[in-house]
């Protein structure tokens, strides 16, 4: 049996549609996010998959240092810090900005976040340049 990996991919990657296809427009992952997500040209997908290659969960940061769409599949949300700790590793030494539903605050916080803001449903939040952590 292979072993469950990390996998930073694109939307021009050829298995990205196979892979993240059921994710987007998923009324479930838009419910738990607090919207849909979306495949934008120049986001960069940080996605963890089982043995057989499904997705377990998945994040992506933008062309312009926005970490979103921070997503487990139910009963994995022990995956998420990794998931955004992999995903400032990938974007390298530069500042960062999130909008994420308030149970992905501690995620963010350990991988260097730190609140700006917060409404009624979200939290803003930020990670300088040099902000990284391990």
């Amino acid at each position: 049996m292979a072993r469950s990996e990390t996998r930073v991919m694109t939307n021009t990657d050829p298995d990205f549609y196979p892979v993240m296809g059921p994710y987007l427009a998923n009324r479930t992952v838009a419910k738990s996010l607090g919207g849909p997500i979306w495949d934008d040209q120049g986001k960069t997908w940080t996605v963890r998959l089982d043995e057989t290659g499904h997705a377990l969960g998945f994040v992506a940061i933008t062309a312009r240092g926005k970490i979103e769409s921070l997503y487990t599949l139910p009963g994995r949300d022990q995956l998420r810090t990794a998931l955004v700790k992999a995903a400032v590793k990938a974007a390298g030494d530069r500042e960062l900005t999130a909008v994420v539903s308030h149970s992905r605050v501690a995620a963010h916080t350990a991988a260097g976040f730190t609140e700006t803001s917060h409404t009624a449903n979200f939290t803003h939040m930020i990670r300088p340049a040099g902000g990284g952590t391990s």
